[in-house]
């Protein structure tokens, strides 16, 4: 139900929608053919679910917070600083993956607060079968409690690495040891190290945006962490809200790993090729 004075602190209220948008999305996807997907200027991929799905989103949302900011990637809308909440959405999580018929795709809604936040997340993959939370400091993966983080382990050749597919035009990987895993979602792959014991973490960009990132920051800080950049700064999201990219790739683990990572991660000379 609308609130009287349009701002909240949970996102309970938008649960239901983003499952419905996710829905909708799985049967787009089941009737879509490889043709269907198009490209922007900076060569990505979009197709009509992105459309639809964000419309049905912002529509709902702005249905129980009329002056909510919504940031979206697909529609700019103008930001106004003194209003608040914000919600940051993602229709489709993955557009590539989803396009080809894959499963590797979420919707995902964040929400920040006055100052930018982030206080709440829906991630929903209805083919992973995966409805990750965060709500006023709680975690949940399917209304259950996220499972508990077991003991810090070294970085070794069985860890797990989710990272994007892009990654390997800006860091040289190569003094990890472990294995790289890549499924689409950049929502997914940061709060995949939550759910699955052998994923230590995730690297994310560049290029990330709000959208992407926003409510898999929620989820992280109710689980007692944070996303933050490659350079070790923590992440503002005031520069974001008009659509522009992230300063850097974005990390996620728990403080030991994101600290051993950046010890052995190093950058690739602009122009240079990746080592194999």
């Amino acid at each position: 139900m609308p609130i009287a004075d349009n701002t909240t602190d949970s996102i309970a209220a938008i649960i239901p929608h983003v499952k419905a948008a996710g829905d909708m999305a799985w049967e787009m996807q089941r009737a879509m053919d490889f043709s269907d997907r198009t490209y922007k200027a900076d060569n990505s991929v979009v197709t009509e679910a992105d459309k639809e799905v964000e419309d049905f989103l912002v529509e709902k949302i702005l249905s129980l917070y009329p002056t909510a900011n919504v940031i979206t990637e697909e529609t700019r809308r103008p930001f106004d600083p003194d209003r608040a909440p914000t919600f940051a959405v993602d229709p489709v999580d993955g557009t590539d993956v989803f396009s080809q018929g894959m499963p590797g795709w979420c919707v995902s809604v964040g929400l920040l607060d006055g100052s930018l936040t982030p206080i709440g997340g829906v991630i929903f993959a209805p083919r992973l079968d995966l409805l990750i939370v965060a709500d006023e400091g709680r975690a949940t993966l399917n209304s259950s409690p996220l499972p508990q983080p077991r003991p810090h382990q070294p970085i070794s050749v069985r860890s797990n690495l989710m990272v994007t597919s892009r990654i390997h035009k800006r860091l040289d990987l190569s003094g990890y040891v472990g294995k790289i895993r890549g499924i689409g979602s950049a929502a997914l792959h940061l709060c995949y190290h939550l759910i699955y014991p052998a994923v230590i973490g995730a690297l994310e960009g560049p290029g990330i945006h709000i959208w992407d990132i926003a409510a898999a920051d929620a989820i992280n800080r109710a689980r007692g962490e944070k996303l933050r950049y490659l350079n070790g700064d923590p992440l503002d999201y005031a520069p974001l809200v008009d659509g522009r990219p992230g300063a850097d790739v974005v990390l996620a683990g728990r403080e030991p790993t994101v600290q051993a990572l950046r010890e052995v991660l190093r950058r690739l000379p602009p122009g240079s090729r990746p080592r194999h």
